[in-house]
């Protein structure tokens, strides 16, 4: 996954939190990337706080199935990683993370559909550090192509093509020097009626301050035959911290393949605001389209999302709100699609809260 904007890829009910204290002058002001009022530890994370009453029932089931599919993950890599003649103990590989997020989605345009995505990381630590397996079920064009604005646990309803595979396959990150990286990574759809591998590269550059402001500047090359062959995407991002609880971010991106109409492209704004226990309220306009498409503008929209941890730290609730007005043919006619939704996203190997919506 595209790790500049991670700087910069289950289950549910609700349950009430309670208030959070009033913070002296001496508190720290909530960070936007994840919505967290605690300092940042030594390795980047965030400690979590816990700001929910469980009632004992419903922490026993929830934390009984988090351990299930945790342990299953870090357990299945240890033991592939073995047949290669492994020795690392089993804390190496309990570092895997990842999340399940199921949802029910529906607007105007595509109608009510329900789905359910997830993401597995697991180190591989006989082969290299920097050698991570995934398995998860992604969109290729978000993941792949990077084509599409990534959407995290859940799908982007603006996207032409939404539909999911499930991949696996291994991502190699190797950072030159601060500010400069560059990755690459394989793998396949798990589809027996047909075999599509693919593969990429990619190298970002990164410049400014992340307590001001920060450009981003990235380059990947991939191919996948379902993707249109052989192709190219370059992508800058541009993030500005307006004050402690607020960040702009923009993003113009364009893609280009042997089999594709012209020059697919998307740029959004987004607006994150991060406040305590564990919250955040997002906003996104985008546009996205392809010069050779008929006709070239897509679709164009907005979505307003609102994200909060419930019943434990790790397991976050997400409401939806979106408007856009898609056309893709000509025949059509443009007209404006709402939409709503509901996600939930249980998360594993960690509990930090992020404040990137899961539902777009």
């Amino acid at each position: 996954m595209n790790r500049a904007l991670g700087a910069g890829c289950a289950l549910w009910l609700l349950a009430a939190s309670v208030p959070a204290p009033a913070q002296s002058s001496g508190d720290l002001p909530a960070d936007p990337a994840t919505g967290s009022s605690t300092a940042p530890s030594g390795d980047g994370t965030i400690p979590a706080e816990s700001t929910t009453i469980v009632p004992a029932d419903t922490d026993q089931w929830l934390e009984e199935v988090r351990e299930l599919v945790y342990d299953t993950v870090w357990e299945s890599a240890m033991h592939v990683d073995r047949w290669f003649g492994s020795e690392e103990p089993d804390v190496a590989y309990e570092q895997a993370s990842g999340s399940v997020a199921p949802g029910l989605l529906w607007d105007r345009y595509d109608g009510l559909h329900s789905l359910l995505r997830f993401l597995g990381d697991v180190p591989l630590p006989q082969l290299s550090d920097s050698l991570h397996a995934f398995i998860g079920r992604l969109n290729p064009e978000e993941f792949v192509s990077e084509s599409q604005a990534a959407s995290g646990a859940l799908p982007n309803p603006y996207a032409p093509n939404p539909q999911d595979q499930t991949l696996l396959g291994i991502q190699y990150y190797q950072p030159l020097h601060p500010g400069v990286q560059w990755d690459t990574g394989a793998g396949l759809p798990l589809n027996l009626s047909r075999f599509d591998p693919f593969i990429k590269g990619g190298y970002f550059y990164e410049l400014g301050d992340p307590s001001e402001a920060v450009l981003i500047w990235r380059q990947d090359a991939f191919y996948q035959n379902s993707q249109g062959g052989f192709g190219v995407t370059s992508r800058v991002d541009l993030q500005r911290l307006v004050m402690p609880e607020l960040l702009l971010s923009w993003t113009g991106s364009t893609t280009y393949a042997q089999r594709s109409y012209g020059w697919n492209s998307y740029s959004t704004l987004d607006a994150y605001f991060a406040y305590a226990e564990r919250r955040a309220i997002v906003g996104e306009l985008e546009v996205d389209g392809a010069t050779q498409a008929a006709p070239p503008l897509q679709d164009y929209g907005v979505k307003v999302a609102y994200r909060r941890s419930v019943l434990k730290d790790w397991l976050i609730l997400e409401v939806r709100a979106s408007l856009d007005w898609p056309r893709e043919y000509l025949w059509q006619r443009r007209e404006m699609s709402p939409g709503i939704g509901v996600g939930f996203e249980m998360e594993f190997g960690s509990d930090v809260f992020l404040a990137r919506p899961v539902t777009f």
